[in-house]
């Protein structure tokens, strides 16, 4: 009954591999609904094979956060954005999920590191194709632009064709009721081109771990390719924003040292030197930054108005969901913004200061963790490498746009995070459990260290 209990279990031991792959090129509606099956049909066969749970510390701390979210719910002004934004929540840690519990090897791992290079190699080959069309001339080229991009716009028409069948009062709530199109700068398969430029910046280190230390030599090639489109992918949004987390993300994967690091910043020069060469317009709009401009000078009019917002709900917020703060850009400040453009100053205004704190803690959870994986040495020290990179791809390209408004970044988040709970299991044991008493000891061995020179001039 066992075996077959087990065996129940391992045919779901590809599913963390396949929505880490396969979500980010489904359009956003389908991509959660992949990772629900595979969610469900995994913790049904957890149950029968009556093998037992732990949510270890990145679990513990995002179910936190959420819990403070829905805390949140009960004073917020928006009752529905803010259960639709707990749902959303809830919705992407099944992704979590996933690839916390299912990547229970150092294989598993290394495949779905591969997963997520392909991934990201084929949607940043896409966005250079858009590009190319963006480029084109004759009869049928304004056509081709607006249809593929974003590569699933054709989809995205029928599916506003169906927002008039909703409740009036849910399409009240939504800060728009037809898909954007962008034909000057690539989306890829995302939504818009922030959100696609984010993705790419969140897997570039997965295509430098793969180059550097993919099992095979096609991998390693597969891996040195998708380096390269993953490059082209970032330069093919013409995002400034993203231009900049991409070289800081390079630098943070330098720590592989030695050859290896010489390796990626040749090939990162490279590749900066390419797109410096095809997108001289958004590296002049890099050098030369002017408040008049309209995207510069629309995120300093947000920042300025959450200052003034945060100060009458500091502790707390105004309560969870994006539509307390669209509504009092719109209204009172008079700014057409869905969000604050930062998801430090969004989570601030929706769940104050304790909202940032808690939030805070989840990172620091992590970094304590990377570095323990970081002294190991080995194959624990290029995961945490490539785990932190990507989570701080992540963060970064999030102090300039709020990529908890879209489902694909928020579900990306979701499974690095995952992965990372992963590696500490596989890497730290029980140990890694114990990270918040170790943070405390810490804290109180700096206290005694500060307290023993006064007890000296005593």
């Amino acid at each position: 009954m066992i075996n077959n209990d087990i065996k129940n279990q391992n045919k779901f031991r590809y599913a963390a591999a396949a929505v880490f792959s396969l979500s980010a090129l489904m359009p956003e509606y389908f991509a959660p609904v992949l990772a629900v099956v595979c969610f469900i049909k995994a913790l049904n066969a957890r149950v029968k094979s009556g093998a037992k749970y732990t949510p270890g510390s990145v679990a513990t701390s995002v179910a936190i956060f959420m819990a403070w979210m829905l805390i949140g719910a009960i004073y917020s002004r928006y009752r529905l954005s803010a259960f639709v934004s707990i749902g959303l929540w809830l919705l992407m840690f099944t992704g979590f999920y996933l690839t916390s519990e299912l990547t229970d090897t150092k294989k598993k791992m290394r495949d779905i590191f591969f997963c997520g290079c392909i991934t990201s190699g084929t949607a940043g080959l896409i966005g250079i194709i858009q590009i190319i069309f963006f480029h084109l001339n004759g009869p049928f080229a304004d056509i081709i632009k607006r249809f593929f991009n974003p590569f699933w716009h054709f989809l995205d028409v029928l599916i506003s064709k169906l927002v008039v069948l909703l409740p009036g009062f849910i399409v009240s709530s939504m800060s728009r009721t037809k898909f954007l199109v962008f034909p000057t700068r690539a989306c890829s398969t995302f939504s818009n081109p922030l959100f696609f430029a984010a993705f790419e910046v969140m897997m570039l280190p997965f295509t430098a771990y793969c180059f550097l230390y993919g099992s095979s030599k096609k991998r390693r090639i597969a891996g040195f390719i998708c380096f390269l489109l993953t490059l082209g992918g970032v330069a093919s949004s013409y995002s400034r924003g993203p231009y900049i987390y991409a070289a800081a993300v390079v630098v943070i994967l330098l720590l592989f040292g030695g050859k290896k690091a010489r390796y990626i910043g040749g090939m990162s020069i490279a590749g900066l030197g390419v797109i410096a060469f095809f997108a001289r317009g958004t590296i002049k709009r890099i050098l030369s930054i002017d408040m008049s401009e309209v995207s510069v000078n629309t995120r300093y009019r947000i920042w300025q108005a959450v200052f003034v917002m945060a100060k009458r709900h500091p502790i707390f917020g105004m309560g969870t969901g994006f539509n307390n703060v669209r509504q009092a850009l719109h209204g009172e400040f008079g700014i057409m913004q869905p969000h604050a453009h930062n998801i430090i100053f969004e989570i601030l205004l929706e769940n104050g200061v304790i909202g940032v704190v808690i939030f805070a803690l989840i990172f620091v959870g992590l970094l304590v963790n990377f570095y323990r994986l970081y002294r190991m040495r080995g194959e624990p020290r290029t995961f945490a490498i490539t785990l932190f990179a990507s989570i701080a791809g992540f963060f970064l390209c999030g102090m300039t746009d709020c990529l908890f408004y879209g489902l694909k970044p928020l579900q990306y988040m979701m499974l690095v995070l995952g992965l990372s709970q992963a590696a500490f299991k596989l890497y730290l044991g029980d140990n890694e459990l114990d990270i918040w008493k170790s943070v405390w000891i810490s804290i109180k061995k700096l206290a005694a260290r500060a307290k023993k020179p006064d007890a000296g001039s005593e």
